[in-house]
């Protein structure tokens, strides 16, 4: 066979060549996203906002307990089960439930209300699948009220639960 190349044979070495350097050519690839930055933008998604230690969300209405009650309510049932279930999904390991109460009555029996609705929002937790210690339980009594306990409505609004994280 001759050494000579034709004018076929240099096209296709041609061809070849263009698609040998096409082929070995790689487009820039995309950073791979930020776990944390994800987890952070779901729970902004979900309506958390960042507290001094962590993510925080007050379920409102939800999550509002009536005066001297410490069980939570079907709605609320199913908003803490919805909310278990999506954090969960987003890796989150761990959570804090603090309960609140107004300052209706006597500041100690106000703290053990406040940690039995936490309590019972932990337990709503853990029927459906978190375990019981991953979750933090605090009672906070009347000492973080986030409305005016001069009024029934602010009174109304201090009486909840809020679920807190920590995006790692």
């Amino acid at each position: 066979m001759s050494q000579t190349t034709t004018p076929r044979r240099r096209t296709w070495i041609a061809a070849l060549g263009c698609v040998l350097v096409v082929g070995c050519s790689t487009a820039p690839s995309k950073p791979e996203p930020d776990p944390k930055e994800a987890k952070v933008a779901a729970l902004r998604n979900l309506g958390f906002a960042p507290a001094n230690d962590g993510w925080e969300l007050s379920l409102g209405v939800k999550l509002l307990f009536e005066s001297d009650i410490d069980t939570v309510s079907s709605e609320g049932r199913a908003a803490v089960a919805d909310l278990g279930r999506t954090l969960g999904t987003l890796g989150i390991e761990r959570i804090r439930v603090e309960g609140h109460t107004d300052n209706v009555g006597n500041a100690k029996y106000n703290a053990g209300l406040s940690l039995r609705r936490a309590e019972s929002v932990a337990q709503h937790l853990v029927k459906i699948g978190w375990h019981g210690d991953a979750i933090e339980r605090r009672g906070f009594g009347a000492d973080k009220p986030v409305a005016d306990n001069a009024t029934p409505s602010g009174r109304a609004q201090n009486r909840r639960v809020v679920i807190a994280v920590q995006v790692e």
